[in-house]
This record gives C-alpha cells, structure tokens and sequence, in this order.
C-alpha cells in the first residue's frame, strides 16, 4: 500500500499563508458590506424617529413631550434611530428627579421604546415649596407631574436647598442625593405607626413636625402632630359636616404611649363636639385644639385663638 505523499515544510508554509490571507480577505470584504451598508442607513430617511412609545408601572406616568425634551429630540428636527446612544439617552433619563430606573430600546424603522419607573411619593416636604419625597429619601417636584394627593406633609427643619449640613447634622435637600438623617428616619417612623394604626379611621393625618425632635434641651424636644376629623350629623334631613383640627404634642421617645392615650381622650372629645354642634344650621370649621401629651399621665388641652 503506498504512503501518501508528505507535505515539504514549504508546502504547508505556503497553505498556511494562504488561507490566513484568504480568510483576512473574506473578513475585510464583509466589514467593507456591512460599514456600506450602515452608512446607507444612516443616510435613510425611513429610519428618522417618528414615534416615542413608553412603558413602566404606570400608564403615561410622565407626559411623552417630557421624555423627548430629557433626551433633546424635536420633531421639527427629527435624529436618526441609529444615531442615538442608548447608553447616554438611559443616563439622561436618570438625570431627572422624578424617574427612578429606565431602560432605552430601538424598536425600527422609525421608533424609540422607553420602558421606565417613576418616584412615587410618600409625603410632601414642607421645609420646600412643591417637592414630594419617596420612601428612600428622594425629593422631587409635584406640579404639575403628579395629580393633587392627599398626601401627609413631614416637616424636618432643613437648611435652604442645597445649604450645606448644620449643627444638627441636617443639609439642605438636593436633587437625585438622598436625604438620610435621624430626622427623615423618625418622620417615617411615626408615618408608618399611624397608618397602621386603626383607631385614626376618621382622623386625617396633615401634618408631621420633628424639627425639634432632637434639641439640645430636653423640655423642647417634642414631634407635632397636625390632624383634622370631619364629623357629621344629621337635623331636618340634612347633613351638617364639621372640621375639628388637632395639634398633638408628642415626646419623641414615648409618642407610642401618648398617642394611646389619646384614643382615650379621643371618645370624649368627638362627644363633647358633637353638643357643641347641637346647635348648628351650617357646615363650619372649628378653631384648632393644642393637645400636650407629653407628661405622663396629664393632657393640657387648649383652644388656638
């Protein structure tokens, strides 16, 4: 049986040489198609964006004009699908307050898909004028992005927006920088208390003030509890509704107890409005009642003039 032939050094040189060169020409010939071939759609007009469709948790949560104007594209002056970086447009996206997470598709010929997450608010800020606040301590504008809430307001004493900290350890609110101090973390703290709590059913929690919660003095330390409690009754087949505000003094450390407390004092207060409504014609609001509960086992209560 005859051996097959064996290849010289030279031959198997000269095959090497030739398939790398055969390969690398094959290779540089589809790069040269497919750099054609984008540039040919670059210059397409069919692949100009027409058309922003949005998603996420909510339905339209953020106008669409909004998004275009974050990611700079105008009708008048329509960009190109294929020349927007997806990478940037998600960093623009981010850059605004109000949106938590985004993620950026192409969606050809002529389509930019934006599938994003909103900042929800659990209260309103009222060291700011219109800033809302989401559960990790985020601020952002209410008006005109978000329909009027009835929402809680917390109260924390910040510096002016973007002041540095004060003696107190508390700076001043800023954009897409979270708050995080021990007076936000106790807003929260008696928030989530009283809407868990079943025994406010009918009272409307307005307001939460820990500017003082932690003051050099012990006798000023105390949270303010702003509420308000609509009552009803009915003379002469018609309803009579009543407004009774309530401030509630609070010491920090037992506001648990105090509040408790309160439920007590409650029964007898929605009682004794009730006669004072006796004898109403008309619907009114009655002037706030100042409730200090911070001595144990003693309420001072009094009527704001």
């Amino acid at each position: 049986m005859d051996k097959p032939p064996e290849w010289t050094m030279r031959q198997a040189l000269f095959c090497l040489v030739g398939s790398t060169v055969c390969t690398l020409a094959i290779s540089l010939g589809g790069y040269g198609i497919w750099k054609n071939l984008k540039q040919k759609r670059l210059s397409d007009e069919a692949y100009k964006i027409a058309a922003i469709v949005q998603t996420g948790p909510e339905k339209e949560a953020l106008k669409t004009a909004y998004l275009a104007e974050l990611l700079s594209l105008s009708i008048d002056q329509p960009t190109h699908l294929y020349r927007v970086d997806l990478k940037r447009a998600v960093q623009k996206l981010l850059s605004s307050p109000l949106i938590a997470d985004a993620r950026v598709k192409r969606m050809p010929p002529n389509t930019l898909y934006i599938d994003y997450e909103v900042r929800r608010p659990v209260a309103w800020l009222s060291d700011y004028k219109n800033i809302g606040i989401d559960q990790a301590g985020f601020l952002f504008p209410m008006t005109p992005f978000f329909s009027p809430k009835n929402l809680p307001e917390i109260y924390l004493g910040l510096p002016a927006f973007g002041a540095p900290e004060d003696s107190f350890g508390r700076k001043g609110g800023a954009w897409l920088s979270p708050i995080k101090n021990r007076y936000l973390n106790l807003a929260f703290e008696v928030l989530q208390y009283l809407e868990g709590s079943s025994w406010k059913e009918g009272l409307q929690i307005k307001r939460i003030d820990v500017s003082n919660a932690f003051a050099p003095s012990l006798g000023q330390r105390e949270i303010v509890l702003f509420t308000e409690e609509e009552i009803t009754v009915r003379r002469n087949e018609k309803e009579i509704a009543c407004i009774f505000p309530k401030i509630l003094r609070l010491a920090p450390k037992e506001y648990h107890q105090q509040l408790a407390n309160f439920i007590a004092l409650r029964r007898s207060m929605v009682e004794d409005y009730r006669r004072q409504m006796a004898s109403l014609q008309l619907s009114c609001r009655f002037a706030p009642r100042i409730i200090d509960l911070r001595i144990p086992q003693l309420a001072f209560i009094e009527n704001d003039s």
